[in-house]
């Protein structure tokens, strides 16, 4: 039995609601029984895995946000994941996302800007600020072209592994040990800090490690975006 505290007995607990929800969810969607296209190619090993490292993330990223700031720290409101802004004092799951909705459509330039959040006013801005940043950073648009003779060959022709540098959202899915919210995190990262020029570059994307991409290495690529 796990030696857990009680921070971390919470984050286990909405983890395992969190996969409770998307197997639930897979499982009203799933196609009428007995008529299961291509049920005999599914892996439950694979399966299994995938499943692993969707809890393994949610409490990875439950634990971060019940991580209190150090003294000091701030945070840079433009460019933080909901589990970061989280930690920020009074801020919860539906603020974080409610901050990160608004950041989308103009970044924040200043405390004041906070106040364009519902549930945002004048004093709750107030005592965000000591602990903001607030750097705009790179656009969020697609990256200029790159030239042509930099183009990667890294990719084999006809599709036979998976591009880190383009995939969607399904098809990083499809990796072992990646779920949603890994995938999310690798398109958000490579829009943000440019394409990755290795597979082995995508461990810069917080919550995969070395172990998570020994589980999918041979099916993916890096091409350049």
């Amino acid at each position: 039995m796990w030696d857990l505290n009680r921070a971390e007995r919470k984050a286990l607990g909405a983890a395992l609601v969190l996969v409770g929800v998307s197997l639930i969810s897979r499982t009203l969607l799933a196609p009428e029984p007995g008529r299961v296209h291509g049920l005999e190619t599914i892996d439950p090993a694979t399966d299994l895995e995938g499943i692993e490292g969707e809890v393994v993330a949610a409490l990875t990223r439950e634990q971060r946000a019940q991580t209190p700031l150090a003294d000091g720290e701030q945070i840079d409101v433009n460019r933080a994941p909901a589990d970061e802004l989280r930690r920020l004092p009074g801020v919860g799951p539906s603020l974080a996302e409610a901050l990160i909705e608004e950041r989308e459509r103009a970044p924040f330039s200043g405390p004041a800007d906070l106040e364009r959040v519902a549930g945002v006013g004048e004093v709750t801005a107030r005592r965000l600020a000591p602990h903001l940043r607030f750097e705009r950073g790179a656009p969020r648009s697609a990256p200029a072209p790159a030239p042509a003779a930099s183009v990667s060959t890294a990719c084999p022709p006809g599709g036979a592994r998976i591009d880190l540098n383009r995939a969607s959202p399904a098809q990083l899915e499809s990796l072992s040990g990646i779920g949603p919210a890994l995938a999310a995190r690798i398109i958000e990262d490579r829009s943000e800090n440019g394409p990755f020029e290795a597979p082995e570059a995508v461990t810069r994307v917080r919550g995969i490690g070395a172990r998570t991409l020994a589980r999918f290495r041979e099916r993916v690529c890096t091409g350049v975006r």
